[in-house]
């Protein structure tokens, strides 16, 4: 009893009133310490080149660029020089407020306070390398710096041409070769690379990328038949071959094999502790403790096919790719509508598809809030199998910009969607108009909102915010339709909000080891500023309902 009254002053007022900051401020920091115990616990110590490429990736240049110093001093290798030297490079053309680009062509968000090491420290790491790295080092920075002289280039040229050739030489001639545009050379040396390495065998797939850009398909297909090459074609080539072909059965067959998330423990670790944060606010939300069997079945299972719906995802992809050519092609008057009739449609269809087969069991055994419920967790079993690739992509700002935003996206369109099909089956003739209206809103704001994001011109993260906001209050207005009354415990406010403080603090536990504290808040910033969005609104509105 006395613990129960302590529970309650904890979280309400005497006047009914709920406390929000400090319940809140104690899960997130709970769940912050609990986090990093069981980092302490379980984590293998990260190595030190690992490390280096986590802040390389999170923007903090002059912090990676030290680390792969000191493992150039201690263990010298030709990879870990070349990380060096393009390290280096990328930090000073970002102090000199050269905006650089990852490997996609997205720009780099990078603090302009980064103190990189001089071009003199350089050379002398460089210089103190074994004679068969320099030669290599010297090149590849002749390269950076545009000044390669005759000497370097013509010394890597003769290991090229060797038999065996010497490790590395064919893959830095042709990476200069694609930097000055000559794709012919590139893809040349690159196969002959990753021919050669089994440990470099990623290069014969990037040789043949080369020449699908250029449309060489009967050069493709050629090389394909060597049998060396085809144990090592990629599914992602398969399937651009089999786009351009309009064998859309292969297309889907090879894009599922190509775009199965891999299993990195702390991706999924990360992605399964936010999805039961999220599930927990579901359950508070459909009142599961009124019909407890048959709601968590019913609620599971929608999560379940959640997860399920990115197969026809990945199917809708390769038919519209392969039949349709509805692709991103980088022109905004084009990409708005590869995202409203590409991604927004296809993903929304997805999901409200494998909701349907629940819809019939919920209206016999529950009713409206378990259509929303069960569409929301639809929602966020693709949400979940979404964000393990982004975060299994190595990409930690995008990674995590989407991670603290994409769950509640999700849940909020799919259950919005789920409540007006309910409303459609229920009477056709007087609710078909409004059902056709809702879809066509629910997928074009997730086809603005992704749009927004890739063309950051017209004002990316921060104009997706108020895609962001509208969808919220869609959300909370089928909130409060379908709830009616209020229930006995915590609050779904409360519910709400702890699930987000979980999200958050797995979130910057899972960054912090990564890359440290600050670069941890920065790759968080865009994310963070989407979870006050929503916050604020939910919170506004709920204490008006």
């Amino acid at each position: 009893m006395t613990f129960s009254m302590s529970r309650s002053r904890l979280l309400f007022r005497d006047g009914g009133e709920p406390r929000l900051f400090l319940p809140t401020l104690i899960v997130l920091l709970i769940t912050i310490a609990a986090g990093f115990a069981c980092v302490a616990v379980m984590r293998r110590p990260e190595t030190a080149e690992a490390t280096a490429q986590a802040l390389l990736h999170a923007g903090a240049f002059d912090k990676a660029e030290a680390g792969y110093a000191d493992l150039v001093r201690k263990e010298p290798s030709v990879p870990l020089v070349i990380a060096l030297i393009e390290t280096h490079a990328i930090g000073v053309d970002a102090t000199n407020a050269q905006a650089p680009f990852d490997e996609k062509g997205m720009p780099v968000e990078v603090r302009q306070d980064a103190k990189m090491m001089s071009e003199e420290e350089l050379d002398a790491i460089i210089a103190n390398t074994p004679p068969d790295i320099a030669i290599v080092a010297h090149y590849w920075l002749g390269v950076v710096r545009h000044a390669v002289t005759d000497d370097a280039r013509a010394e890597i040229v003769r290991g090229a041409a060797r038999e065996p050739p010497v490790p590395w030489h064919n893959h830095l001639l042709a990476r200069e070769a694609e930097e000055r545009a000559d794709v012919e050379s590139a893809a040349e040396h690159y196969f002959r690379e990753g021919l050669a390495f089994d440990e470099r065998k990623h290069d014969v797939n990037h040789a043949l990328s080369l020449l699908l850009k250029l449309e060489a398909w009967d050069r493709v297909r050629d090389s394909i038949l060597d049998p060396k090459v085809a144990k090592i074609v990629s599914p992602l080539i398969r399937y651009r071959i089999a786009v351009h072909d309009h064998d859309w059965l292969s297309a889907v067959r090879w894009l599922a094999m190509e775009s199965l998330p891999p299993l990195i423990p702390s991706p999924l670790i990360l992605t399964s502790i936010t999805a039961l944060a999220w599930i927990f606010f579901c359950l508070r939300l459909g009142k599961v403790g009124e019909r407890p069997a048959l709601k968590l079945a019913l609620y599971l299972v929608a999560f379940a096919l959640g997860v399920l719906s990115v197969v026809p995802t990945l199917a809708l992809i390769g038919i519209e790719e392969a039949t349709l050519r509805i692709v991103e092609t980088g022109d905004p008057a084009r990409d708005i509508l590869f995202y409203v009739f590409g991604v927004g449609l296809r993903e929304e269809a997805s999901k409200l598809a494998l909701f349907l087969p629940l819809l019939f069991v919920v209206r016999r055994y529950g009713g409206k809030l378990d259509v929303l419920v069960t569409g929301a967790l639809v929602g966020l079993g693709f949400a979940a199998t979404e964000n393990l690739g982004y975060l299994a992509s190595g990409n930690l700002h995008t990674g995590l910009g989407r991670f603290l935003t994409a769950n509640f996206l999700h849940m909020a369109m799919t259950g919005i969607l789920a409540t007006a099909l309910d409303d459609f089956v229920a009477d056709r003739e007087r609710f078909a108009s409004d059902f056709s209206r809702t879809t066509l809103m629910v997928v074009g704001l997730h086809g603005a909102y992704d749009f927004l994001l890739a063309h950051e011109e017209f004002g990316g993260t921060y104009m997706a915010m108020v895609v962001f906001v509208f969808l919220t209050k869609l959300f909370l207005n089928a909130v409060d339709h379908a709830r009616r009354h209020v229930d006995r415990g915590i609050s779904i406010l409360h519910a709400f909000l702890f699930a987000v403080a979980v999200v958050t603090g797995v979130t910057f536990v899972f960054a912090t080891v990564a890359v440290g504290p600050t670069n941890a808040a920065i790759a968080m910033t865009e994310g963070l500023l989407g979870v006050a969005i929503i916050v604020f609104v939910f919170v506004r509105t709920l204490r008006t309902m």
